[in-house]
C-alpha cells in the first residue's frame, strides 16, 4: 500500500475514533442530566477506549507488514489526543502518561542504554509536564494542540532506533510518518472547530450571557426531565425561586452597570454554595432579578439549610461598585413535588407563591410552602443552652456506661417561660464554642458531640477555632463533629483530613434514607461513625424486619470500614434488650437513656 492511501486510511479512520470519542466525552462531562455515577464510568470509558485502541493498534504494528507504520502513527495519534482531554484530572492524565510512555519504551525495546532514547524520553516528559501546566491554554486552541502534537510526533519518530516494532527505520520513514501525523491531526482541525462552535452556540442558547448561568430556556428544557425522573422513580424533588430585594432601587441609585454587577457576584456566590453540596443542584435566572435553583432528589426539609447557606452567603458578601458598597438581601420560595402535581408548572407555581409571601412579609426571608422562616442573625448568648442527651456503650456485655454527651441547641423563650428548640440555629462559632465550655463546666463526662451544617463544617476560620478550644486545657477528652449530609467529597476530604490530624472525630447521621447512598459510601473513608436513627414503634411479635435488615446492612457497612455504628431513638426497655443483642452496634441514644437536660453535674 502506497504512502498516500495508507494517508487516507489513516485520516478515515481517525475522523471516526474522533467523532465517537467526542460523543462519549459529550456525555462523560457536557451532559447534565447523567448521574454521578454514569459519568464517572464514561470517564473510565475514555480511558479504556484511547489506551485499548491505541494498544491495539501498535501491536498491530508488529504484524503490519509495509503497514506498520501507519499504524504505530495512528495509535500514537490516539494516545497524544486523550492527553489533550479538557476537564480530565491529574489522576486521568497520569494514567494517560503512564500508556504512552509504555508504548514508547517498547519501541526501543533492547535500546535503553543509548543515549537517544533517554534524549527522546526527556523532550517527553518536559511536554507532559507542560501540558499538564498550561493545559486550559493549549486546548482551547487549536493551533497550539497542533503544535503540541508534531513535537511529540517528531521526539517519537526521529529517535528510534533502526530496527523498531517490526520497522525499519529511515530518514525518509521517519519523515514520512511524521508528516502523515501531522496531516491527520490538521485533519482533525476542522472536526474540532466545528465541535467547538456547536458548543459555543448551545452555551449561548442555554446560558445566560450576563451571569454565566442556566437561562429560561434551560430551565424548560431540563426540569421536565428532572420531574419525569422524580414521579417514575418515587423521588423528591425540591425546587426554590429566588428574587435579589430592592434591586430596581439599585439600578435608580447606582445605574444598570451596577445592577449588572450585582447580579453577576449573587449569581457567582450562589452557585459556589451549590457546589459544596452537589453538582447536580443547578441555577438559573429565569427573569431580571429572579433565579430558579432545582434540587433532585431532594426533598424542601433538606434543602431548607443549603438555602439558609445561600441567604446568609448572599447577605454577608461585599457589594462595592464605584466605591459605594450596596446592601443586598435576597428573598425565597421553596416547595417540593407532591403526588397531585400534573406539571412542573404545578411546582414552579407553589414556589413562586411562597416567594410573594416572603415579599409580603418583608422580604429579607425565606418562606417554605407557605410558611415564613424566622431567620435571626446571631442572639444574645443568654438565651441559649446546650442540652445534653447522652449516648452509651452497646453489646452484649456492656455496661450502661455514658460514653458521650450529644449536644442539642435550646433557647428560651421569655413569653412561654420554657426552653424550646429554635427553629434555626445562626449562633456564632464564637458563642457555640462558650456554651460547649458551660456543658463541659456542669459534666461529669468530658466527651461531647456538637452538630454543624455543612457550612460551618467547611468553614477554615470555625474549623481553627473548634481545633483550638479542642486542644486547649478546658476542651473536652474527645470530640465528634456531627453532619447530617455529606458535602463534595473535593470538600470533605481536605477538611477532614485537617480536623483527623488535630484528633477530633466526624460522624455522619442521617443515614436512614438510601437515596443517597452512593455518595454516603464514598464517604464512609474519611469519617469515623455513622449514625442510624430508628422508628419507636415496635409490633406484636418484637421488632419490625426492616429494622433488623437496617441494623445488619448499615452495621456490615461500618464494620467493613471499620468506622462506630450508633443507633439513636432507643424508645423502651424491650428495644434496648434486642439491640445489646445485635452485633455491630457500637453506642445506643434514645429516649428510653433519658430526655436531653441542661447538664447539671448528672450527665
Amino acid at each position: 500500500m502506497s504512502w498516500a492511501a495508507q494517508l487516507t486510511v489513516a485520516i478515515f479512520f481517525i475522523a471516526g475514533f474522533v467523532s465517537f470519542y467526542t460523543e462519549v466525552w459529550n456525555r462523560a462531562f457536557s451532559d447534565s442530566e447523567r448521574s454521578r455515577t454514569e459519568r464517572i464510568w464514561l470517564r473510565v470509558a475514555l480511558i479504556v477506549l484511547a489506551i485499548g485502541l491505541g494498544s491495539i493498534l501498535h501491536f498491530a504494528g508488529y504484524l503490519g507488514g509495509s503497514t506498520s507504520m501507519m499504524y504505530h502513527n495512528i495509535g500514537l495519534f490516539i494516545l497524544v489526543f486523550s492527553l489533550l482531554d479538557e476537564e480530565i484530572n491529574f489522576g486521568e492524565y497520569l494514567i494517560r502518561c503512564v500508556a504512552l510512555i509504555t508504548v514508547w519504551a517498547m519501541h526501543h525495546m533492547g535500546h535503553f542504554m543509548v543515549d537517544r532514547f533517554a534524549i527522546s524520553m526527556i523532550i517527553l516528559v518536559i511536554i507532559l509536564v507542560v501540558v499538564w501546566r498550561f493545559r486550559h491554554t493549549i486546548e482551547s486552541r487549536f493551533p497550539l494542540r497542533l503544535l503540541v502534537s508534531s513535537i511529540v510526533a517528531i521526539d517519537f519518530w526521529f529517535t528510534l532506533p533502526t530496527h523498531s516494532a517490526s520497522m525499519v527505520m529511515t530518514p525518509a520513514v521517519s519523515i514520512e510518518a511524521v508528516l502523515m501525523f501531522f496531516v491527520m491531526k490538521l485533519s482533525t482541525g476542522r472536526q474540532q472547530n466545528l465541535w467547538a462552535h456547536n458548543e459555543q452556540v448551545a452555551h449561548q442558547a442555554n446560558y445566560d450571557r450576563l451571569t454565566n448561568t442556566k437561562n429560561f430556556t434551560a430551565y424548560q428544557k431540563e426540569i421536565f426531565n428532572a420531574f419525569g425522573i422524580a414521579r417514575t422513580g418515587h423521588q423528591p424533588l425540591a425546587i426554590a425561586m429566588m428574587d435579589i430585594d430592592h434591586f430596581k432601587l439599585i439600578n435608580d441609585q447606582y445605574g444598570h452597570l451596577a445592577g449588572n454587577q450585582v447580579l453577576t457576584e449573587v449569581a457567582n456566590a450562589l452557585k459556589r454554595v451549590l457546589l459544596q453540596y452537589s453538582e447536580n443542584y443547578q441555577l438559573y435566572r429565569t427573569g431580571g432579578e429572579e433565579f430558579t435553583l432545582v434540587f433532585p432528589d431532594s426533598s424542601a426539609q433538606e434543602i431548607l439549610a443549603i438555602l439558609i447557606h445561600c441567604w446568609r452567603t448572599v447577605r454577608a458578601a461585599e457589594y462595592v461598585y464605584d466605591k459605594d458598597t450596596i446592601k443586598i438581601t435576597v428573598s425565597f420560595g421553596l416547595t417540593e413535588l407532591v403526588d397531585h402535581d400534573q406539571s412542573p408548572d404545578d411546582v414552579y407555581k407553589r414556589a413562586d407563591h411562597s416567594l410573594y409571601i416572603s415579599k409580603k412579609n418583608g422580604r429579607d426571608t425565606i418562606t417554605v410552602d407557605g410558611k415564613t422562616q424566622q431567620l435571626q442573625d446571631d442572639s444574645k448568648r443568654e438565651n441559649y443552652a446546650y442540652f445534653v442527651e447522652g449516648i452509651y456503650t452497646s453489646g452484649r456485655d456492656a455496661d450502661e456506661r455514658r460514653a458521650a454527651n450529644e449536644l442539642t441547641l435550646r433557647r428560651y423563650d421569655r413569653e412561654k417561660q420554657t426552653w424550646v428548640i429554635p427553629e434555626q440555629r445562626h449562633l456564632n462559632i464564637n458563642t457555640r464554642i462558650e456554651l460547649m465550655r458551660d456543658v463541659l463546666v456542669n459534666s461529669r463526662c468530658q466527651s461531647i458531640v456538637v452538630s454543624l451544617s455543612i457550612a460551618n463544617f467547611l468553614n477554615q476560620t470555625t474549623a481553627d477555632k473548634l481545633v483550638k478550644f479542642f486542644n486547649s486545657p478546658n476542651g473536652p477528652e474527645i470530640m465528634y463533629i456531627e453532619i447530617d449530609r455529606i458535602p463534595v467529597l473535593d470538600l470533605l476530604i481536605p477538611m477532614a483530613a485537617f480536623y483527623h490530624e488535630s484528633g477530633i472525630k466526624i460522624v455522619l447521621s442521617q443515614i436512614g434514607s438510601n437515596r443517597h447512598f452512593e455518595q454516603v459510601n464514598a464517604s464512609l473513608q474519611y469519617i469515623d461513625g455513622i449514625k442510624l436513627t430508628i422508628q419507636s414503634t415496635t409490633d406484636a411479635i418484637g421488632m419490625p424486619p426492616e429494622l433488623s435488615k437496617d441494623i445488619q446492612f448499615w452495621g456490615e457497612i461500618a464494620t467493613n470500614w471499620k468506622i462506630e455504628f450508633i443507633v439513636a431513638g432507643v424508645a423502651d426497655e424491650s428495644m434496648f434488650t434486642w439491640l445489646q443483642n445485635q452485633d455491630y452496634v457500637d453506642y445506643l441514644e434514645g429516649p428510653y437513656f433519658g430526655t436531653a437536660e441542661l447538664p447539671l453535674l448528672m450527665s
